[in-house]
């Protein structure tokens, strides 16, 4: 019976292994950041934005962790990497140049940066599928050169996400993988592999939704996934055991969490071959 059960569990683990796989061609050439993180900087679009921002999920994980992580936030709904001036972004009396402290006395505070590094890391995502379209690739290969440049003029190390696949469409899934992947390896930067965490999910758990009715954004479990293969990513440090269940006043269901953590762990590992 032991026996048995230990079968049933290394033929799913392999399952996993095997299916991810199935979901793209070329391989990270990054597989690890040189020094852990304690500051991050997302961004994006309406993907990362969504369910009051998936950097309030990667805070919900960092704390429940115990990891010393911080992440802020600049996107625009729509947005391209060209929409963005990454560079302007790392200036020293920019972003995280002051906060207000939340113990109810609205107390200001500025913040130095006297080697004029803010940021540990930057995560870049681009248009859902800019990577992939026609008339918008030239413009995510010839920025994401430029942005990888400036994040690293300040000692930071960029990362670029791959977005997942719209609902209907898994074909995506490769496409978008390979394209982000073959990006990131020309600029020697790392991949969070978001999408293929999204298209093992659904594939295992098709009753868990990843997407909202206009088929691209996500629901809070999307979030949540996004915000554990973020996690695991940054920390190479598994998300499992974590009892955050979500933000933004969407909870999910524990069991849901538990295998959302665990489908962002297993995919992680199997593309960075951890």
């Amino acid at each position: 019976m032991q026996l048995q059960k230990l079968f049933v569990i290394a033929a799913s683990i392999a399952a996993i292994g095997s299916a991810c796989a199935a979901d793209y061609t070329v391989k990270p050439k990054v597989t690890s950041l040189q020094s852990a993180p304690q500051k991050v900087l997302l961004v994006g679009n309406s993907f990362m934005y969504y369910n009051c921002g998936v950097n309030g999920y990667l805070s919900g994980f960092t704390k429940a962790k115990g990891t010393k992580l911080s992440a802020t936030m600049a996107t625009i709904g729509g947005a391209g990497l060209d929409w963005h001036d990454v560079k302007s972004y790392l200036r020293p009396n920019a972003l995280s140049s002051y906060s207000t402290l939340n113990d109810g006395s609205n107390k200001l505070i500025f913040h130095k940066y006297p080697d004029g590094k803010i940021f540990d890391a930057v995560i870049m995502q681009d248009n859902s599928q800019g990577p992939i379209h026609p008339e918008l690739k030239k413009f995510f290969e010839k920025y994401a050169a430029i942005h990888a440049k400036d994040v690293r003029a300040t000692g930071a190390e960029p990362l670029f996400m791959m977005t997942w696949a719209y609902a209907g469409r898994p074909e995506m899934t490769q496409q978008l993988a390979d394209a982000t992947t073959t990006v990131a390896n020309a600029n020697n930067a790392m991949v969070v592999p978001v999408g293929l965490a999204f298209a093992e999910s659904l594939r295992l758990r098709p009753d868990i939704k990843m997407t909202v009715a206009d088929n691209r954004h996500p629901t809070a479990a999307g979030t949540y996934l996004e915000a554990a293969v973020l996690y695991a990513t940054l920390t190479k440090t598994s998300p499992e055991g974590a009892d955050f269940l979500g933000g933004c006043e969407k909870p999910l269901p524990e069991k849901d969490a538990k295998f959302l953590q665990s489908v962002a762990w297993k995919t992680v590992k199997a593309f960075f071959g951890w």
